[in-house]
């Protein structure tokens, strides 16, 4: 998209060093999920050292600087589905890159996970992506990935709130089971909604 760019967390510690990136990052602020806010500012930077999850950084142009507007984090993620969760179109589009375990009848399949993604809430930058922006930014980048290596399919967990479903549903995401949390996952909620993407030939 015209207007935004990107920049793989790993970069942005080799082109500006750590301490630049902390300060940048320290004032990212996303008041509707404490979760991605700390994750952006705790975990980023060693998850990305250790090869766990890539953040990625997306800036827009403001008053002629380039501000922080938004961040994902992408990672890898064998995800179990129960054959039963799915409808015949989703078990023929699973079934594409999955190995069905025929005594526990579910697909083990390894695919990208969308772990976090957020806008930036300080000084009103919010404002300069939208959160569908945000999500394309996303599944292009795992898009590219799937082109020289192979897939067609990313995967997310979040929160059950009505308006965060229809967020991803709207965006092509097929809600097929929950995931109960435990240990230090638990939060308010107990669980968490599993949703799938399907990135036909046509996008």
């Amino acid at each position: 998209m015209i207007g935004y760019i990107q920049m793989n967390l790993r970069d942005a510690l080799a082109e500006m060093g750590e301490a630049a990136v902390k300060a940048e990052l320290s004032h990212f602020s996303c008041p509707r999920n404490a979760d991605v806010e700390a994750f952006i500012q705790d975990k980023a930077i060693e998850f990305a050292r250790q090869g766990i999850a890539a953040t990625h950084l997306v800036y827009r142009s403001y008053r002629g600087t380039p501000v922080l507007v938004g961040y994902y984090a992408l990672a890898n993620k064998m995800v179990s589905i129960k054959a039963s969760t799915l409808n015949a179109k989703w078990r023929s589009r699973v079934n594409r890159f999955a190995r069905l375990d025929l005594d526990l009848k579910r697909y083990m399949i390894a695919m990208p996970l969308i772990g976090q993604l957020a806008k930036n809430y300080a000084d009103g930058h919010d404002s300069l992506i939208t959160g569908d922006q945000l999500l394309s930014f996303a599944c292009d980048k795992i898009k590219e990935f799937q082109l020289n290596l192979s897939g067609k399919m990313a995967y997310l967990e979040c929160e059950d709130a009505p308006g965060l479903i229809a967020f991803y549903e709207r965006n092509g995401f097929y809600r097929f089971a929950n995931r109960n949390l435990d240990g230090d996952e638990i939060g308010e909620q107990r669980y968490l909604v599993q949703m799938i993407r399907y990135f036909s030939d046509t996008e």
